[in-house]
């Protein structure tokens, strides 16, 4: 299983907090060279999405959101090559 997103409550995070976390446990904060603010595509009332792969990269329905904390990972499995 990879990562897909990374997935971070705002009631818990302010967007540069939640910014500094997805770095610090190595993961990207940008998406295609823009950061969530400028994708809205990335935020929705609750959360911060920093999306590290495209869905397109991943199998059909093998997608499973995993709670570590008060932090979400949507995991998937990769389409084989």
């Amino acid at each position: 299983m990879e990562i897909q997103s990374v997935i971070i409550p705002k009631k818990n995070y302010t967007y540069e907090d939640a910014e500094q976390k997805v770095k610090k446990l190595g993961y990207s904060p940008t998406y295609r060279g823009k950061n969530v603010k400028e994708y809205n595509a990335g935020q929705t009332t609750n959360f911060y999405r920093f999306r590290q792969q495209p869905p397109s990269r991943f199998e059909n329905d093998s997608f499973r959101t995993k709670r570590i904390n008060d932090i979400y990972m949507v995991v998937g499995k990769l389409k084989k090559t």
